[in-house]
């Protein structure tokens, strides 16, 4: 295959905008598949898992090619939903080029900008599709001027369609001036209706200044003569791509397989293939910056954008090939994990299913089986020639759950099952809560969580129940308590239980946890059962006497106390000290602390103040707002217990165009009606047991 006549892009857009449908219809037109695919009743080849069929939306990144006027075109298609980001982040770094595909009826939503981002973040030239002209207030030209607006890009028609609504019959090529009517996906040449021609003629003219913009020998000719050929505007128009000035937009229906070929010539003709970009830019394993020319010649390197663990083959990795030509079988080094990794049976992705390859180029797409070490993210390079291209970073997860399983087979299941749901997911964060002792989820939304429980129990086998995570609260103390005296004696015929302890309590500042000391004098209490008083007071720690939860900010002054020769032991003096500590704290006024969690919160102005609103509606502060990017940062702090789920709330605030970070800042006492309902809460939890 030859690297100049290679063309990879990866399809985004927001959900519902048909990117599947567009690329099944590429598929089927261009002959790499005999039927057509589709979404909506689950004959789709690239949404072939079982979540994406009940859900009808893409979750995770499919891969196939096809060939197309002497070309081999890659494509990613990507999820269109918030909720699968990460997918569609790593798919972006892994292409050359973007498609950016909009419903013509509601060109751009949150969604769409966000994903734009991740064009703009790795400098990718891109081109854009209007799909769904055949819907009902579908409008070409307003489309075009929402990717002007909102995405803050120069969109330059280079078709036109031909017809309006259930009326769209085909489409004007603005570069050849030539217009189509299609039938079962089949081009008819026709003449440019005369409803549309003058329209079609202003087009042509500003396409033509674009391309004489990009450089100056057309910019001197077309100043002169006013004229381009149709060769000179492919080259003017193809450098603007390359160089990001504008966005080439296309149009037609997947649905009715118009205007399909055209979009499928702009790809090739216009955007660019691996040899005509940049080099790509890493760094050699000490840290120093490094290059690769994405040339067939090239030391051997690739990166590893997506991971699938299959039933039958194993860990299949997907790796877009940078630079150097990969042969079927062989040895690569893997730097970022310090391992070289034999590999063998190199593949082209189709799908769901895999095809054999001698060998791989750059800006080809494959799949390695069986890599031992490696993981999503990584990079794979020549041994001699160690390079890492740094992973982009990643969505943060906004949402957690805590993961209860079902029976004790789930239980033995669970941890090995979430590691490799993980590996194909790193956008999924699992840790296990040492405190409540439950396994935590977290992921970027409601149906990454769902969709993540549903592949569990369908791979795994493993089932379980969600449920918010227990709040970490606390217990603690505002006044002190000199002289509490517990006197631990039992006598049960043989050698008997004596200790005595004496103790001053006195809360700390917040956040300073325990202290314990020692101050004794004389010989009542012999040294060495000191610790075993510090060790029952650590243990009478753990259960607070409000609600259960663990003491903090507590000093314990152990300044005397009575001892026996004979029945004095580590555990009698553990005991008295743990029941001396319980019996001081009652009269401390014991209260309840309540985590506060520092949020940053990222939001258009128009709903700023909405957000503020809601914020002090769950008890938080609002520290101090600043503006960004014509946006808004607001910095608040708000308790644990009202933001479990804000990642729902924010997005239904604003409409999905919120982000948020948060983490723990502090604890602060809880206000007395929100701790007797804890304390409420928790005896009926005990007496339950």
């Amino acid at each position: 295959m030859e690297t100049a006549k290679i063309r990879n892009f990866v399809f985004l857009s927001q959900s519902g905008a048909g990117k599947t449908s567009l690329a099944e219809a590429m598929l089927f037109l261009s002959g790499k598949t005999k039927k057509l695919g589709r979404v909506d009743d689950g004959s789709s080849i690239l949404d072939f898992e079982p979540e994406e069929e009940k859900r009808k939306i893409t979750i995770s990144t499919a891969c196939h090619h096809f060939s197309w006027k002497k070309h081999e075109v890659f494509f990613l298609d990507t999820p269109g939903d918030d909720n699968f980001n990460a997918e569609a982040k790593l798919a972006t770094w892994a292409a050359d080029n973007a498609l950016l595909v909009v419903e013509a009826t509601s060109p751009v939503k949150v969604q769409t900008e966000k994903v734009f981002a991740f064009v703009k973040e790795f400098g990718l030239p891109c081109a854009a599709f209007v799909n769904k002209l055949d819907r009902e207030h579908a409008d070409f030209d307003n489309a075009c001027a929402a990717l002007e607006e909102r995405l803050g890009i120069r969109p330059v028609p280079v078709a036109y369609p031909i017809g309006k609504e259930e009326n769209f019959r085909g489409v004007v090529d603005l570069i050849a001036m030539k217009a189509f009517e299609f039938e079962d996906g089949k081009p008819k040449p026709i003449d440019i209706p005369d409803d549309i021609a003058e329209r079609v003629e202003e087009l042509r003219a500003n396409l033509i200044e674009f391309a004489a913009e990009s450089d100056d020998e057309l910019l001197e000719k077309f100043l002169e003569e006013g004229e381009l050929t149709e060769e000179e505007i492919v080259r003017g128009l193809k450098r603007g791509i390359l160089e990001g000035r504008f966005v080439p937009v296309s149009c037609g229906s997947a649905a009715k397989l118009i205007g399909i070929q055209p979009l499928m010539d702009l790809i090739v003709n216009f955007l660019p293939s691996p040899l005509e970009r940049a080099a790509w830019e890493g760094e050699t394993p000490s840290g120093d910056p490094e290059e690769r020319e994405p040339s067939p010649e090239s030391p051997v390197s690739l990166i590893v954008f997506k991971t699938f663990m299959d039933p039958y083959a194993g860990r299949l990795s997907f790796c877009r090939v940078v630079s150097g030509t990969l042969p079927e079988e062989g040895l690569l080094s893997n730097p970022i994990r310090d391992v070289k990794e034999k590999y063998a049976n190199l593949g082209i992705p189709e799908g769901k299913e895999i095809s054999s390859c001698a060998k791989a180029v750059p800006g080809m797409i494959c799949v390695i089986p069986k890599l031992s070490e490696t993981k999503t993210g990584d990079t794979l390079c020549d041994p001699d020639a160690p390079i890492i291209f740094p992973m982009p970073t990643l969505p943060h997860a906004v949402l957690t759950y805590a993961l209860h399983p079902k029976t004790r087979a789930d239980e033995e299941k669970i941890g090995a099952a979430l590691a490799k749901l993980q590996e194909e997911d790193p956008s999924l964060v699992i840790t296990r809560d040492e405190e409540s002792r439950e396994i935590l989820l977290s992921g970027l939304g409601q149906i990454h969580i769902e969709a993540t429980i549903d592949k569990l129990s369908r791979k795994y086998g493993v089932n379980v129940e969600l449920s918010l995570p227990k709040i970490p609260y606390r217990e603690t103390i505002k006044k002190p308590k000199e002289g509490v005296i517990y006197r631990h004696k039992k006598q049960t015929g043989g050698r008997g239980q004596f200790a005595e302890v004496h103790f001053h309590i006195y809360p700390l500042p917040r956040g300073q946890g325990f202290e314990f000391v020692e101050t004794l004098v004389g010989m009542n209490v012999p040294r060495n059962f000191v610790p075993a008083v510090e060790k029952g007071v650590r243990q009478a720690l753990e259960k607070g006497p409000l609600a259960g939860y663990p003491v903090v900010d507590v000093k314990v002054q152990f300044y005397d106390g009575k001892s026996h020769e004979v029945d004095s032991s580590d555990m009698a003096f553990m005991i008295a000290a743990s029941q001396c500590f319980k019996k001081g704290i009652q009269e401390c006024q014991p209260v309840l602390l309540e985590p506060i969690m520092e949020l940053e919160i990222e939001v258009p102005d128009e709903v700023m103040g909405d957000v503020i609103g809601d914020i002090n509606a769950r008890r938080g502060r609002v520290l101090g707002m600043e503006p960004k990017d014509g946006k808004q940062i607001i910095k608040a702090q708000v308790p644990l217990a009202e933001v479990q789920r804000y990642a729902l709330d924010l997005n239904a605030i604003t409409g999905g165009r919120g982000t948020f970070r948060m983490k723990f800042s502090h604890y602060e006492e809880a206000p007395p009606q929100v701790a007797e309902k804890i304390i409420a809460q928790a005896k009926e939890a005990e007496e339950a047991k």
